[in-house]
């Protein structure tokens, strides 16, 4: 089983605009909404490959029977933790030259109340060999180790632990060796302090996080594909064509197929086809196992480590 822990989650909405007029009354239309939030985002592409997943997400007051209601109808199982506030709305405003623009709210704050809950929700989970994936930025004025506290309680009920994070929240997570990180780019190069340019630059700084314990990494490239790196080697898969749409949660996706299909080289392209085949769908919707198959990729024999990656900022 995978279990996703999302303390942050969003209800994510998706408009179209034919040109962004500032300071001015914006008509738009509303193209998707979907639950969202990295976590939630890894149970639901997890479902729709066919594998058992439990989310675990902290929900404001208001907002809250809105996520029941769409998690019921996915048929994932849950559980939906309240905290006083509102529930962020994240918005992704698609004008109709291609340009994306991202509305993130920042959410609600935590109590060390609900991190006992979070705790308590886990524990009643039977959690040995399975996943746990912790996502997702935290909520303002979180303690940054929060997720290094989680991800120790966890591994100590016998889990398995991917954490996707940024800054100093994965700096934290990973002091405690998980199995798996999922950092984009620029996320690494963050991680390491210095711009990656290349395939080269990439791999020297993954070969760096995993000197110091972790276990193994899962990079997303953008329109460069992925790579997938560990002790035995690397692997860089990509689709064969370019895919034209707006990627947000196609990372979610990728890692939630990765970890479904194995978690290891074999699990790697199908993972970069799902991913890929969600860039061209409305909002954060997560494609059917047809779609992800006709998206054909290709697995790079010899890497061109000098290649320089498209997205660098």
């Amino acid at each position: 089983m995978i279990v996703t822990v999302t303390l942050n989650p969003s209800v994510d909405r998706t408009v179209s605009i034919a040109a962004l007029k500032l300071g001015s009354v914006n008509r738009v239309d509303l193209t998707a909404v979907d639950p969202g939030g990295k976590g939630v985002n890894v149970s639901r592409a997890v479902k729709a490959f066919g594998k058992s997943t439990h989310a675990i997400l902290v929900c404001g007051s208001f907002g809250s029977r809105w996520f029941a209601d769409r998690l019921t109808e996915l048929a994932i199982p849950h559980n939906i933790l309240l905290a006083a506030g509102v529930t962020r709305n994240n918005v992704t405003l698609v004008e109709g030259d291609g340009t994306v623009t991202k509305i993130n709210e920042p959410g609600f704050q935590l109590t060390d109340a609900i991190i006992t809950e979070v705790k308590s929700a886990l524990s009643d989970l039977n959690l040995k060999n399975a996943w746990v994936v912790f996502a997702g930025r935290l909520n303002p004025g979180a303690n940054a180790q929060t997720y290094l506290e989680l991800a120790n309680y966890a591994r100590n009920l016998g889990a398995k632990i991917a954490v996707d994070a940024s800054g100093a929240e994965l700096k934290h997570a990973i002091q405690m060796n998980p199995d798996l990180i999922k950092p984009n780019q620029h996320e690494l190069a963050e991680l390491v302090g210095r711009p990656l340019t290349t395939i080269h630059e990439v791999l020297d700084a993954a070969k760096e996080v995993l000197a110091g314990g972790v276990t193994s990494i899962l990079c997303s490239l953008g329109e460069d594909g992925a790579l997938f790196i560990n002790e035995n080697g690397v692997i860089h898969v990509e689709p064969e064509s370019k895919v034209v749409g707006v990627p947000v949660g196609a990372g979610d996706i990728l890692l939630a197929t990765f970890i479904a299909g194995g978690a290891d080289v074999a699990a790697l392209p199908g993972a970069v086809s799902w991913s890929a085949a969600s860039v061209p769908l409305e909002g954060t919707a997560i494609p059917t196992p047809q779609q992800a198959a006709n998206v054909k990729v290709r697995v790079n024999q010899g890497l061109d480590e000098n290649r320089s990656l498209v997205e660098v900022n």
